[in-house]
């Protein structure tokens, strides 16, 4: 199966792909699109598990290069001869493992939100990975709506208040548990190659950006090497989830770095 996308603006003028994060679909990017759409072409996809997606199960052994090639699809089905990804936590991760493995020359600009380098030693990997069995057979076994709450009672959503944790948990109770704890498990970050060597060497054009209360992201964008071709970009005031509280500010950024 394909995954699901949506397009919008002419396909003339700069096409720029996003990528939402976990438990996200291409409802998260419609308020930056719209601002967007008049200067680029959008396409937004659903990722596996997610959406108009979820019924598609990737890999547990390759779960990144299927999700590479599912993407690289949409991409070769809409013609896409160059683009720019907009990529936000999980979206950002598998954005920045497809530039670092695909050597795609039609990617011009990775746009990162949010976004982890990957872990470099097999302690922090296998942490990392009971903990998402845990997280996997919460999804698998609870409610959507227990496993929700769970989830957004994380830390690093602490920036969030009890409402506006409520209205992303209302937009998410579609999701189905069992997808997204496959999902969860088959693009663990315990599975992600570590990305730091391929940031510190490539000459692909990088923005990364993190929101300033979001301590564990404002301290990956500290680690970042100083490079011409990296950008970083911290947002006053906000956490982890900066496109959602401010997509206009947002969009104009992206305006901004790619003018």
């Amino acid at each position: 199966m394909p995954l699901y996308y949506e397009q919008q603006g002419s396909n003339d003028n700069p096409t720029l792909v996003f990528l939402h994060g976990f438990l996200g679909n291409c409802l998260d990017w419609h308020t930056t699109i719209e601002q967007l759409k008049s200067d680029f072409h959008c396409v937004c996809i659903d990722l596996p598990g997610h959406g108009n997606s979820s019924a598609i199960d990737l890999s547990k052994v390759d779960g990144f290069a299927n999700c590479h090639q599912l993407i690289k699809y949409c991409l070769n089905e809409l013609n896409i001869q160059s683009f720019v990804f907009v990529g936000y936590s999980l979206g950002g991760r598998i954005a920045l493992d497809y530039a670092r493995s695909q050597n795609d020359p039609r990617l011009k600009h990775l746009i990162l939100e949010s976004t982890h380098l990957g872990l470099d030693n097999d302690k922090d990997k296998m942490q990392r990975y009971q903990s998402d069995l845990i997280w996997a057979e919460c999804f698998a076994t609870q409610s959507i709506e227990d496993s929700l709450y769970d989830w957004y009672d994380q830390t690093i959503f602490d920036d969030l208040s009890d409402a506006e944790k409520g209205m992303l948990i209302e937009t998410r109770e579609d999701n189905y548990g069992v997808y997204l704890a496959n999902m969860l498990l088959a693009t663990s970050l315990s599975h992600q190659q570590c990305a730091r060597q391929f940031i510190a060497t490539t000459d692909l054009p990088i923005s990364y950006c993190y929101g300033e209360k979001d301590s564990k992201f404002k301290e990956i964008a500290d680690s970042l090497p100083q490079r011409k071709n990296l950008v970083i970009q911290g947002f006053a005031g906000l956490g982890h989830n900066t496109h959602i509280k401010k997509p206009i500010i947002y969009a104009n950024n992206i305006k901004q770095i790619l003018r």
